[in-house]
């Protein structure tokens, strides 16, 4: 992926300033009242593009998207190989645990850094979109990147959230949880990792545990990021991933406070022991 990094640093800005100008940020803008009209009608004329580029299906809504990241029409988005020729809406907004083991295993090479960024992955939905790989149609399309509701301020959330994440709003956590191929892809990692780290567990074991709830899955996502950064740790990780897999078998569901409760004793075990010299059987 040699070009990625220059298209990265050439639409950075503009892809940042695309995200403000097109949804209605209470915190920033205030509550919808006569002040703040005039934005709120800006914002609306900015967001019936973005839907009319989606119902006129893929070729128009991939130059849209092109156009707001200030792409030149000869720019090449080398994006990471899609391993089907196509999925349908559903595939697309659950996918199955054997479609993201797919995509994983197709993705097995992207690196952390890559894959940690919003802007990366829309970049690649725009050429899975012109590869007709969410479909052809703007029905299709609708379905799948944004959503039938006729809320439109949730229809482009929908969509920044589905094709990448809304990094100005949710942050970093918004690519780990909202942005479905890139969910896919970390949850697949985590997965490897924990099997690698521990013999209790295999990685499609791994893989289910972490798929079951998306909930529990955002949560672990959550700590990792900005609450409980110590079960980054590899073996600590791995023993919250192996207790959410018995957790399953155990009792048949994972809540998201399973998980919060678990990284919470973690956290303070990891003030007088060391988990890297801590047999991972005591750990887990």
């Amino acid at each position: 992926m040699k070009n990625i990094d220059a298209l990265l640093d050439k639409s950075g800005t503009a892809f940042s300033r695309w995200q403000q100008e097109i949804v209605f940020e209470q915190k920033k803008h205030g509550k919808p009242g006569r002040r703040n009209r005039k934005i709120l009608q800006q914002v609306r004329n900015r967001q019936q593009k973005l839907f009319s580029a989606v119902d006129e299906g893929r070729d128009a809504l991939a130059a849209y998207l092109r156009k707001v990241l200030e792409l030149r029409s000869g720019d090449e988005i080398e994006a990471l190989p899609f391993p089907r020729e196509q999925i349908t809406p559903g595939e697309f907004l659950n996918p199955p645990v054997e479609l993201e083991q797919e995509l994983g295993s197709a993705w097995q090479n992207l690196s952390p850094r890559l894959a940690s960024r919003p802007l990366f992955w829309l970049l690649c939905h725009i050429t899975w979109i012109e590869q007709g790989r969410f479909g052809e149609t703007g029905n299709l399309l609708k379905t799948a990147l944004t959503g039938t509701d006729r809320d439109g301020e949730r229809r482009t959330r929908n969509f920044l959230r589905r094709t990448g994440g809304i990094f100005t709003i949710r942050g970093n956590v918004s690519v780990f949880s909202d942005c479905l191929m890139a969910r896919a892809w970390w949850r697949w990692r985590v997965a490897g990792q924990a099997a690698h780290a521990a013999d209790e567990i295999n990685r499609d074991e791994a893989h289910v545990a972490l798929h079951f709830n998306r909930p529990a899955w955002e949560e672990l996502a959550m700590l990792s990021l900005r609450r409980i950064t110590v079960i980054n740790q590899p073996r600590a990780r791995a023993a919250i991933v192996v207790r959410m897999h018995r957790r399953l078998g155990e009792v048949g569901k994972i809540q998201k406070q399973d998980v919060k409760r678990v990284a919470q004793k973690f956290a303070r075990l990891g003030l007088r022991r060391s988990f890297e010299h801590t047999p991972i059987s005591e750990l887990v």
